[in-house]
């Protein structure tokens, strides 16, 4: 399920689709619409892209904020606006992970809850963090008077994400913390070690 159907949320949802998975709930700003037999993201991408909102998509039923943070699924995706997760709605939470689409989607109070129920949470820091990954190579393009192919990019990119998604594994294993704790650490070692090597006192 995704909350959001923007870039975030529309294309996670069509890029996991034809690995075969099935989209359940969707909700934006508009209101929140599920069908347990799946909602075609990409009919659905046109319904938004006409209307601004995935609200009156054919085929679904409209359910209320409540219903769709209830919802039954694998993966939950919030890719809209920032502390939509709070308490009350991980206490609904009826999934076995969640990928943060959005920047700071889930409340501080809201996590211990998420793992005493034992849903898994892939943080922001790493799940979206493509984005700038992508604007470094560009920058690092436009310093070197380069122009890459997209297959090119999207090589790089998939090979930094898988790397880091690795990382950040073995981190949180290996110091038996969560996932959000395992990046953060990994990201402040490395600024660490930046430092150190340049000779800057922090």
């Amino acid at each position: 399920m995704v909350q959001g159907f923007g870039n975030v949320g529309s294309n996670a949802a069509k890029i996991l689709a034809r690995t075969g998975a099935s989209l359940v709930a969707v909700g934006d700003w508009k209101g929140y619409i599920a069908n347990a037999d799946g909602i075609n993201p990409f009919k659905l991408t046109e319904h938004v892209q006409k209307t601004g909102s995935v609200a009156g998509y054919p085929g679904t039923r409209v359910i209320s904020r409540a219903e769709f943070f209830a919802t039954t699924a694998d993966v939950f995706i919030p890719a809209a606006l920032e502390l939509e997760i709070g308490v009350e709605e991980a206490r609904a939470l009826n999934v076995k992970l969640i990928v943060e689409g959005a920047n700071g989607p889930t409340e501080t109070a809201a996590e211990p809850i998420i793992y005493d129920k034992g849903i898994g949470l892939i943080p922001d820091i790493l799940a979206n963090s493509g984005g700038v990954v992508v604007s470094y190579y560009e920058w690092l393009q436009n310093k070197r008077s380069e122009r890459w192919d997209l297959e090119e990019v999207e090589e790089r990119l998939a090979k930094r994400m898988k790397r880091t998604y690795l990382a950040v594994n073995e981190y949180a294993a290996t110091k038996k913390c969560d996932w959000r704790v395992a990046a953060m650490a990994i990201a402040i070692e490395r600024i660490g070690r930046a430092y150190a090597e340049r000779g800057i006192f922090p």
